[in-house]
């Protein structure tokens, strides 16, 4: 295989990389971004409810933590599918490298 023809390689494989890590990125800023705003939203509620008995506002609270609890689950299931993304281009990679070497 020739430089050309290598950094070509290299080249496509840096910016599938990229891609992957500003996905990753990505992802974790709007999971504590989401975190964040779910925790003052349950203290707001629960500063704006002070006054009332907890069972009142319960259900809201498990609704509200219930939410979090399934976006928490949404990306790590995303997380991982950007790991395995990355995990398949390195393995790619390899072995394009490999055939082009025979």
């Amino acid at each position: 295989m020739d430089k050309k023809e290598l950094q070509k390689l290299e080249d496509e494989h840096n910016r599938k990389l990229r891609y992957l890590e500003r996905l990753e990125m990505d992802l974790d800023d709007d999971f504590h971004k989401f975190s964040r705003e779910t925790d003052h939203l349950l203290e707001a509620l629960s500063y704006a409810c002070r006054d009332s008995g907890f069972a009142e506002i319960q259900p809201y609270i498990f609704e509200i933590e219930n939410n979090l609890d399934n976006y928490h689950q949404l990306y790590k299931n995303r997380i991982e599918n950007v790991l395995e993304a990355r995990h398949q281009e390195n393995k790619n990679f390899y072995r394009k490298l490999e055939e082009k070497d025979l």
